[in-house]
């Protein structure tokens, strides 16, 4: 098996572009130090770390683009894991006790939105099967946060990823074929 692989060709970035990126980089390395500062010396929580897990994730959602791969559901990846950590962080440093339950809810949101979206463009599925599969496993992650008691005392975050297991398990079994093409296609090593 010999899979084609085409990149497409970066484009020249324009001055203004160069000149913003390097303005944002220092700006967002300026305020993530100052967080850094202000909140050892008043001390309490540490709210710094949410705020430069913030700019970091905008940097890289906004800033940092890759030209390789990048679909809807590539991006939608990148922007769930990041809001997910983000919640995570607020839950554990700022306001605890609700991650617990949010998060479950937008996994799965964001997993039938692409689950949907995916079987609106059907004849192109293949080249973004692998995204979608890595955001059904983060989902399946998130399953023993849930279990750590039993019985289980948050049925509502039970029942988004129970949800979520059977969309993700819907998916690998309709494109079964697909997926076997394009986990071969990615790990396949071109012996020429």
């Amino acid at each position: 098996m010999n899979p084609k692989i085409i990149y497409p060709v970066p484009e020249r970035q324009s001055l203004f572009y160069r000149y913003l990126r390097n303005i944002v980089r220092i700006v967002f390395l300026v305020a993530a130090l100052a967080c850094l500062i202000v909140n050892f010396l008043i001390k309490g929580k540490m709210w710094s770390l949410v705020v430069i897990w913030s700019l970091f994730s905008v940097w890289r959602l906004v800033f940092s683009l890759r030209l390789v791969e990048f679909s809807i559901f590539a991006h939608a990846n990148k922007v769930t894991f990041y809001l997910v950590v983000l919640l995570f962080l607020i839950d554990h440093f700022l306001v605890p006790g609700w991650a617990e339950t949010v998060i479950p809810i937008v996994l799965f949101a964001d997993l039938l939105v692409m689950f949907v979206i995916f079987f609106a463009i059907y004849d192109r599925k293949e080249r973004h099967l692998i995204s979608i599969v890595l955001l059904g496993v983060l989902n399946l992650i998130t399953i023993p946060y849930s279990l750590h008691s039993w019985p289980i005392s948050n049925w509502i975050a039970f029942a988004f990823q129970c949800a979520s297991l059977l969309l993700f398990v819907t998916l690998l079994l309709i494109n079964r074929k697909e997926l076997i093409y394009e986990i071969r296609a990615r790990f396949s090593r071109n012996t020429k």
